[in-house]
């Protein structure tokens, strides 16, 4: 084989040098710093945000996603939350690394200047108007609200993919394979029980001022997919209404929410057929209200299925399903106390 010139040789050496220096002026370009350490995630009203790859400090301001973070194993990452130790105890207990965050900031209080000095890159809003005017001022903010279980699992993935960890994207699968389980498993025995046998159901948020959840919401999806139909004829969450019109439904079943109020000797709800053959219950409020958009919606189906339908699904072990919840989603285990405070809607025994 042929040497090859000297001077062939010199100036294979300078086109590798020059490539090298070009290599190491890319890396270190602004260009490519930010592909590197930026990509897009859709958020729910399909707006293509750009956020930085696996962000370390994020604001939850929606109430019900900070168990979706603490979940899919953020709960560090949050440094600004929605969320109070006093109004979720259960959450901080779980999640002790949340009482380091601000908390109680809202969309309505929020202010971004505040999250643009604490170098916020990640912002979780429920309403697609609070997302676009967050993103002006230059904070990466997903939309991430959703009514129904579909786009529940949705917002769990583009939550996962925002934060960019395989943990991420494992539990977001699981918790997937297992809502898929429970709904198949729900809507298999409930194809069975005639329409005639399923309760009418009234969600009542609170008693004062009073309150209901109508259709078109998560409550309305897990009351039917238990077994049950919305008494209610309205739409929409938190709906105002009247002791006379509650009359008028006559509902089967009465559920309060975690926090709604009592039912006491005195109220007018005691004239209730419902009330009057015991058929009303306290929903359980864990992390977060098991009723309304939280990942323990899976627990809150169960529930309520069992309540509607108690022989047809009488062999669901509910307390030892809770166990399971928080030790595979939270990694949190149990006493047996703690699970019949959640299943009363009771906060610890002892508060964070």
């Amino acid at each position: 084989m042929r040497a090859l010139p000297a001077s062939a040789c010199t100036k294979s050496r300078r086109s590798l040098l020059l490539a090298a220096l070009l290599g190491t002026a890319m890396m270190f370009s602004p260009f490519a710093s930010k592909a590197a350490e930026a990509r897009t995630v859709v958020d729910m009203s399909g707006t293509p945000v750009e956020i930085k790859d696996t962000p370390t400090a994020i604001a939850d301001l929606w109430f019900a996603h900070n168990e979706v973070l603490v979940m899919l194993g953020a709960a560090d990452k949050i440094k600004v939350s929605a969320e109070k130790p006093s109004t979720r105890p259960w959450l901080f207990k779980v999640a002790p690394v949340l009482l380091k965050a601000e908390t109680g900031v809202t969309p309505d209080t929020v202010n971004p200047e505040d999250l643009l000095a604490r170098h916020i890159d990640l912002v979780i809003v429920p309403q697609r108007a609070q997302a676009e005017n967050l993103r002006k001022v230059g904070l990466p903010t997903l939309h991430a609200q959703y009514t129904t279980i579909p786009n529940m699992l949705r917002t769990i993935d583009m939550t996962a993919d925002a934060l960019g960890t395989q943990q991420a994207h494992d539990v977001a699968a699981l918790y997937r394979q297992k809502m898929d389980a429970l709904t198949t498993l729900l809507q298999t025995r409930v194809a069975k029980i005639p329409a005639s046998a399923r309760p009418r159901v009234l969600h009542i948020a609170t008693l004062n001022p009073l309150q209901i959840d109508g259709k078109d919401t998560m409550i309305d999806t897990w009351i039917q997919t238990a077994g049950g139909i919305n008494a209610a004829t309205v739409s929409g969450n938190h709906r105002p209404t009247t002791f006379e019109q509650i009359a008028a439904w006559n509902p089967d079943i009465i559920v309060l929410g975690p926090t709604a109020g009592d039912i006491d000797a005195s109220s007018p709800f005691q004239a209730l057929p419902a009330v009057q053959k015991g058929k009303w219950a306290r929903n359980p409020q864990g992390v977060f209200p098991w009723d309304r958009y939280g990942c323990e919606e899976l627990l809150q189906m169960e529930w309520a299925a069992k309540l509607f339908h108690p022989t047809a699904f009488a062999d669901l072990n509910l307390p030892q399903d809770v166990r399971n919840f928080y030790q595979t989603f939270f990694h949190y285990n149990l006493t047996d106390e703690d699970i019949s405070r959640i299943l009363a809607a009771k906060p610890p025994a002892t508060t964070p």
